[in-house]
């Protein structure tokens, strides 16, 4: 049996990387915007908790369509939510780590500079991968290790430099670091 083959075009995977770029940028400049202006701010706790409601809102209506009937919606929820409680279980340690990850993100937007979190943000990577390698025992190609130590060099001199060098160092590491993860993810698959 062949592989499946992949239909999406390179213009398409470009688009989404730039979306996706984008919409980090924006999501941590208006949150550091909001939480460092003189208007009286809003508890970080209340933005997480209504943002997850409106993640599982649409999880719910995008499972709704999927079965087509109310009948199947009921039986898969039942099935797969009340029917097994242990995988619930497990589901709820990642669910309260992200939530706890979410609110320190309020913490350090309030704190630091925008383009020294963003960059900050992105040692996620490095650790993922370091994970990946140590835990399920995969291999990453030299491509993918050079990517992860220039990000990791880039992110220290975030720190290293004075803050008016900052969003210069910012936005050459997070794209340079964005297309070599993202050209590493294409020479794999």
């Amino acid at each position: 049996m062949a592989a499946p083959r992949d239909n999406v075009t390179l213009l398409f995977k470009l688009y989404c990387l730039a979306v996706m770029t984008l919409m980090a940028a924006v999501y941590t400049i208006a949150l550091r915007y909001t939480r460092t202006s003189d208007k009286e701010l809003y508890f970080s706790t209340t933005a997480v908790c209504i943002t997850e409601v409106i993640k599982l809102l649409l999880s719910v209506g995008i499972l709704a369509k999927e079965t087509g009937s109310l009948g199947r919606f009921k039986a898969s929820l039942r099935e797969n939510v009340l029917g097994s409680p242990k995988e619930l279980l497990k589901l709820s340690v990642p669910s309260l780590v992200y939530a706890v990850q979410n609110n320190m993100a309020f913490l350090a937007l309030s704190n630091l500079d925008a383009a020294v979190y963003q960059v900050t943000y992105q040692l996620k990577i490095p650790c993922t991968a370091l994970c990946t390698v140590l835990m399920l025992n995969r291999t990453l190609s030299k491509l993918q290790w050079v990517s992860v130590f220039m990000l990791c060099a880039g992110v220290t001199l975030v720190q290293w430099k004075p803050a008016q060098a900052t969003k210069v160092v910012f936005l050459q590491v997070l794209v340079a670091s964005t297309l070599l993860l993202w050209l590493s993810t294409q020479t794999t698959s």
